[in-house]
């Protein structure tokens, strides 16, 4: 990491946790919306809706000590070099905002802002991976120039 590249193995690992966050994320929210199910004593919700939002809560807590290695490695040694600022503010930002949304949502809102702190939080990460590709494939490009400019 000293050109501020992120190894592939770490790499890897952070996408497969984007991913496992993502979809258990989706996942919860399409349970949780279309699966309610008729109990006895009325609605009741999917039995595994909390298992989902378990896993939920694990990824998103290793994606943040992943996002933490980011911010004082690759984040601090690439903005110097002005490598796809602008997808990686977005992605900074997006972050930030979706560990903030779910402070909120578990610790501190109450009833009358929780639904739309749900929804801020859910178009949120719907988007997390639009961003994350855009900075991806924005620094690929600039490599890909580099070394076509090189030869």
């Amino acid at each position: 990491m000293l050109d501020g590249t992120i190894q592939a193995p770490f790499k890897y690992a952070l996408y497969a946790l984007f991913a496992m966050a993502w979809c258990s994320g989706m996942s919860f929210f399409v349970l949780k919306t279309w699966f309610v199910l008729d109990g006895e004593f009325g609605p009741m919700r999917h039995p595994w809706q909390f298992s989902v939002l378990q896993i939920h809560a694990a990824a998103a807590f290793a994606m943040m000590l992943g996002f933490g290695f980011l911010l004082g490695a690759h984040v601090q040694y690439t903005w110097k070099l002005q490598r796809a600022r602008i997808p990686g503010m977005v992605l900074v930002t997006l972050l930030s905002m979706l560990m903030i949304s779910a402070y909120l949502l578990y610790y501190i809102v109450h009833d009358d802002f929780r639904e739309i702190l749900e929804y801020l939080h859910l178009a949120l990460g719907f988007f997390l991976p639009v961003a994350l590709i855009a900075h991806v494939w924005k620094r690929k490009s600039k490599h890909e120039k580099r070394e076509i400019n090189e030869c």
